[in-house]
């Protein structure tokens, strides 16, 4: 192949791949990305209001100390660490446990940790008190949060 045939194809592919930024610039600005107000298929994933399923509270007893015992404690006893105590967190005030700091989006909520509230904040802990100091990302999975909602009624 000559020298210059290879130019004349290189200049197309430029020609082309400038045509193509120009037209995808183009469609951006006539047409932005707009997210939906609320999800298109709501599901019991995606829906906060939807009644939790029944939870398994021995499924949920090994997950939670898989994942919350890090930083919370689960006996009546224990001492606050990063997290406040779990014990007896089904029922209690948000924001309450006496002798835990807890941040300020918590303390500002009014209510108790019940079913709805629990799932909420196990959903997406930031999304539930933005601020919030806990760094866990939250559990997409409606079933596993139905799970240690159950074993942590059992806490008292």
């Amino acid at each position: 192949m000559n020298f210059a045939a290879a130019n004349r194809g290189a200049f197309v592919i430029l020609v082309v791949a400038v045509m193509m930024g120009a037209s995808w610039l183009t469609g951006s600005m006539v047409i932005p990305d707009r997210l939906p107000a609320r999800p298109l298929i709501v599901t019991a994933e995606n829906d906060p209001a939807a009644p939790l399923p029944t939870g398994n509270v021995e499924n949920g007893a090994t997950l939670a100390n898989a994942t919350c015992s890090r930083c919370h404690s689960f006996t009546p006893s224990a001492q606050d660490s990063a997290g406040p105590s779990l014990f007896g967190v089904y029922g209690r005030p948000i924001g309450r446990q006496p002798g835990y700091a807890y941040s300020t989006g918590l303390t500002s909520l009014d209510g108790q940790w019940d079913d709805a509230r629990l799932n909420a904040w196990l959903r997406n802990p930031a999304a539930f008190s933005p601020g919030t100091r806990m760094s866990f990302r939250g559990l997409p999975d409606v079933a596993e949060r139905a799970n240690i909602i159950a074993w942590l009624k059992t806490l008292h």
